[in-house]
């Protein structure tokens, strides 16, 4: 992959060499885990597994394709076939073999409860085949180039913990079975997890005899863990809290690019309605505003990309418009950041029929993104300022995607992100913007329920091409076309940071997690 961004000086910070290696680690954590590595598909938890549990094929540090339990693979047209490494086992005992992948992946695409579903990474393939014990074999119904990077997200665990295993089984320690460099050792639900060193593990032993994975949700909580001292490793440092770590002696930052977008979401379900919007009285509207082209324009001419960028978050953010990073597969040079232009978005208004405007609530998570409680404060502040007064409300993960994450969407306006780790190009097209078809499961985090048959048609091209300037030329394409109807509103490319004490050497990735791994 060809690097991301160059970094201008503010965001370069210098790694101190490591000049000690303890035999523990302990690192804050922004999040609390989900202990079901199937029921949720994010970086977030996913910085969980990669410690203890087994992946096909993984990302290195540069977000490059890896061998992991499978030691090679083959791409075609019909297909991928995937090598699994011979005699390799779970920490349990139990051989991992083909039947343990086709297991874990069916569980994945087809979790009926799942609150944040893998389906979307399976589209195209058909049927997944244990050929024999060392041979998983994925067949897809068209070409699947992107499929291998697809695949190092989704965890593997034995198969008949797979075909049985609830959520809640998870919460004891031993369904979690290891394949990874650490084991669990213990977990404490909302206090930690501790993981120690793996002794049958397949590849390079793990660095650390043990690691303890505090988990700290709040920005100061960790902050403060780390002046004093208890843990070594901070994760999701806030912009606002960069300098204080940078004047501390003991202490370094880590800066590094993300693969991370964040994004407006608005609801497109229907012309009739939405949860919502009303008018300047509270009345409900008889159209749903955001189903207006112009509404949404207007939207993103409200917002002023570069004072959240210097004032939310503190000059570590890079405005855009458009849903990849730089360096990403199907970003294009030719689409600019939109301007920041309040008067042409009230004219807008009132062209579509809002010349009062109208009354909205936004929500929004306050621990998943860099400071994405306070972008969406910024963003109600400056919606109001064109007549579209907007509430905001900011939840806990564990809240908001219950409400937002169906077809239709529970909410009217929502924060988003999208990281293209999955893939390494512009897969945001085909899993946030295709139409959604429940039955196909494609478009599963399309909760704008945007619809464009154009669109839908140069996706399926894009996502089945070989050649890969081919491909992503379509990807630009596609890009373009959703930029122009604001299917979506790109708002920034995130920052990693990552605060360490200063004898540690620390490598942040594009993929965004706080690992025991990134530690050199």
């Amino acid at each position: 992959m060809t690097t991301l961004r160059k970094w201008i000086a503010a965001a370069v910070i210098a790694v101190a060499p490591c000049t000690a290696m303890a035999e523990d680690l302990t690192i804050g954590m922004p999040i609390e885990p989900v202990m079901d590595p199937h029921y949720f598909w994010s970086s977030k938890y996913l910085q969980y597994y990669r410690h203890y549990l087994g992946f096909l094929v993984t990302l290195d540090l540069d977000a490059q394709v890896s061998p992991a339990l499978a030691e090679s693979w083959e791409a075609a047209e019909d297909g991928w076939t995937f090598k699994l490494r011979p005699d390799v086992r779970f920490s349990d005992g139990s051989s991992v073999d083909a039947e343990d992948v086709v297991a874990s992946y069916e569980r994945a695409r087809n979790y009926p409860q799942a609150a944040g579903s893998y389906a979307g990474l399976f589209n195209n393939v058909d049927d997944i085949v244990a050929v024999d014990a060392n041979t998983v074999r994925l067949e897809t119904s068209s070409p699947y180039p992107s499929l291998g990077f697809a695949m190092t997200q989704v965890p593997i665990i034995p198969s008949e913990i797979a075909k049985s295993a609830e959520q809640a089984d998870f919460n004891d320690i031993a369904t979690s079975v290891s394949a990874g460099p650490y084991k669990l050792a213990s977990y404490l639900a909302g206090q930690n997890i501790v993981l120690e060193r793996n002794p049958d593990y397949w590849g390079e032993p793990a660095k650390f005899d043990n690691v303890t994975l505090r988990i700290l949700p709040e920005n100061s909580a960790r902050m403060a863990a780390l002046l004093a001292g208890d843990v070594d490793v901070i994760g999701e440092v806030p912009p606002e809290f960069v300098d204080r770590i940078r004047e501390n002696e003991a202490l370094e930052v880590h800066a590094g690019p993300s693969m991370r977008t964040v994004y407006l979401v608005v609801d497109q379900a229907s012309e009739d309605t939405t949860p919502f919007a009303t008018d300047m009285d509270g009345a409900p509207l008889s159209q749903n505003p955001f189903a207006d082209k112009r509404v949404r324009e207007a939207l993103s001419l409200a917002i002023d990309r570069e004072a959240i960028r210097d004032r939310v978050m503190n000059g570590l953010s890079f405005p855009t418009g458009q849903l990849v990073a730089k360096g990403v597969g199907g970003y294009s040079d030719d689409i600019a950041i939109p301007p920041y232009d309040p008067e042409k978005a009230k004219a807008l208004l009132a062209e579509a029929g809002y010349p009062n405007g109208f009354k909205t609530k936004i929500h929004c998570t306050n621990d998943r993104y860099v400071n994405d409680g306070k972008i969406c404060q910024a963003l109600g502040q400056m919606f109001s300022r064109i007549g579209v007064l907007t509430e905001v409300e900011t939840l806990p993960s564990s809240a908001f995607f219950p409400i937002v994450n169906q077809h239709p969407s529970g909410a009217s306006m929502l924060l988003l992100a999208w990281s293209s780790a999955g893939s390494g190009e512009a897969d945001v097209l085909a899993q946030t913007l295709r139409t959604y078809d429940a039955d196909e499961k494609k478009g599963v985090w399309n909760l704008a329920s945007y619809s464009n048959p154009e669109l839908d048609a140069l996706i399926a091209r894009y996502e089945t091409t070989i050649d890969k300037d081919e491909r992503w030329a379509l990807a630009r394409e596609a890009m373009q076309l959703a930029v122009e109807d604001f299917a979506q509103i790109p708002i920034h490319d995130q920052s990693v940071i990552v605060g360490t004490r200063r004898d540690i050497e620390y490598k942040t990735t594009p993929e965004e997690l706080t690992t025991a791994i990134s530690v050199q």
